[in-house]
């Protein structure tokens, strides 16, 4: 009989391509797709792929966050993966319907396959985001590193605590993949309509994959699912990355889109326009292990930059034009979108302006002269010079401490073993009659605060999670954790001071004024 496969997510860049690869599989999948009722017109690409394939793909207008909608979506399917998501930048403008999207509806999801008999594998896709900013000499991260929403990250926050959901749910089979920076065919045409696009730092590390390789990747789970060649592979989170051939700093990035216009970044953009902190993106050291599993890479970081150059043609006119007019007119308009940090400089959002700058006074500090702007791909720091060959090198890569012997499979970790991590993140471990063996069994723990919560020694280990009273982001307050936390002072202040360890960030600006040094 043929394999039926649930997705959510199927209009969004990735979704799309995962949609447009079940069809090429041998398998004959039938798909299921729920699309967002709200949705008023469909990508080509999908609208395109939905035609072509009418006999295999059945879809049905809905919402995630009404439970009854995802019952229906998942009612016989063998597999669901879970695409859906708001995200930058419609996320930074409406973070209640962040909350419904991101994480309500995956709520609903694992409800919905849990009291239909729990039958169902569960593909979740959840995010870099989850990692917060990571800067030098930190730039290399894997799974277990800490969990630190950006500040005002309203995707991230809900994403965050979707995927705890999904790793304590007691779900029978799973996966959390979390999806790096994506390269794919909306890129510019996203890019060119909000302030989303500064908020790229030029020193933040950055592993890329494409959308075509996204969509490869999910369709050959399925494949070798069927095929019985994953063992191992479920009930653990991985990081989808594109590897060596893709890691690249977010200067790097921008400078080669520009390129096609005839000249690099610097020539369109000045320092101070991006965030300096406050983003998101890291190198994994662990992303060919996913790899290893689905064999999913078939395109490069260079590769997909070729493409856009064949696709967009008349960005070459751009070369007779000169660069400071095209970035009046095509960047500095941007200037006055509320999601520009230049918008925030000019309207006095302080809070704002000190989470992802540091101050106003180290905004200005930037200035506007690249001679004087240390980059990372040049070797450069505010502390001296690097060797950035050595900094990209995996053999060379400084990774974070996750406070217990990782020589050790989790399965054989006693009582000890898990206290000792608790240490670690400030508490302990309650679960003194523990015996080693279940880790996906939830289990009690105790924060330095003294709130005590239930969770896996799975999601507390290799998911990067701590007390959920504490680390979920509402409001923002990772100084206070990182003031007498090792497991998060290691990496936070990395680009952050002493003396933020007790700022706090509202939820949105819906709560627009800055509360700093409030408990």
């Amino acid at each position: 009989m043929k394999k039926v496969i649930a997705l959510t997510g199927a209009t969004g860049a990735m979704g799309g391509e995962v949609l447009f690869s079940l069809m090429q599989s041998p398998e004959n999948f039938t798909v299921r797709c729920l699309i967002f009722e709200a949705e008023r017109k469909l990508p080509a690409f999908v609208k395109h792929t939905l035609k072509k394939y009418k006999d295999r793909i059945f879809f049905f207008k809905g919402d995630i966050a009404r439970y009854e909608d995802c019952v229906k979506l998942i009612d016989g399917a063998d597999y669901l993966i879970n695409c859906a998501s708001l995200i930058p930048p419609k996320s930074d403008h409406d973070p209640h319907a962040t909350y419904l999207s991101n994480f309500v509806g995956t709520k609903n999801l694992v409800d919905a396959v849990i009291a239909g008999g729990n039958k169902t594998a569960f593909v979740h896709i959840a995010t870099v985001a989850l990692y917060g900013h990571r800067g030098y000499p930190h730039v290399w991260g894997r799974v277990g590193d800490p969990i630190i929403s950006s500040d005002y990250d309203c995707y991230s926050a809900y994403k965050l605590k979707a995927e705890r959901y999904v790793l304590d749910s007691g779900l029978e089979k799973f996966v959390s993949l979390r999806q790096t920076a994506v390269l794919h065919k909306y890129m510019f045409a996203n890019n060119l309509k909000d302030g989303l696009m500064f908020h790229t730092s030029w020193n933040c590390a950055l592993e890329w994959v494409t959308d075509v390789d996204s969509g490869i990747l999910c369709k050959n789970l399925v494949e070798r699912d069927l095929a019985g060649s994953l063992d191992g592979f479920w009930n653990r989170v991985y990081n989808i990355g594109g590897g060596a051939s893709c890691r690249f700093t977010g200067f790097e990035t921008l400078d080669c889109g520009f390129k096609l216009m005839g000249s690099g970044a610097k020539k369109f953009f000045k320092p101070n326009w991006n965030i300096p902190r406050n983003f998101h993106g890291v190198w994994f050291y662990d992303s060919d292990e996913l790899e290893e599993f689905l064999h999913f890479r078939t395109e490069t970081f260079n590769d997909f930059w070729d493409k856009m150059e064949k696709k967009y043609p008349y960005f070459k006119l751009a070369k007779i034009v000169p660069a400071p007019i095209i970035s009046k007119l095509a960047f500095k308009r941007l200037f006055k979108n509320t999601n520009a940090p230049m918008y925030w400089v000019k309207h006095g959002k302080e809070g704002r302006i000190k989470a992802f700058y540091g101050s106003r006074e180290k905004f200005e500090s930037i200035g506007t002269d690249w001679k004087k702007f240390p980059l990372l791909c040049e070797g450069k720091t505010e502390n001296g010079e690097i060797d950035y060959k050595k900094l990209k090198d995996k053999d060379c890569a400084l990774l974070l401490d996750h406070g217990y012997d990782e020589s050790k499979p989790l399965e054989t970790l006693a009582f000890e073993d898990l206290d000792g991590a608790a240490a670690f993140r400030g508490g302990k471990c309650l679960a003194k009659n523990y015996v080693a063996g279940d880790i996906h069994k939830k289990i009690e723990w105790q924060c330095r605060d003294g709130h005590t919560f239930s969770s896996t020694p799975y999601t507390v280990l290799k998911g990067g999670y701590w007390c959920p009273h504490c680390t979920e982001p509402k409001p923002w307050r990772y100084g206070a954790l990182a003031k007498n936390i090792p497991f998060y002072s290691q990496v936070y202040f990395d680009s952050h001071g002493q003396d933020e360890v007790d700022d706090v960030y509202p939820l949105s600006d819906d709560e627009d004024k800055f509360m700093e040094n409030t408990k």
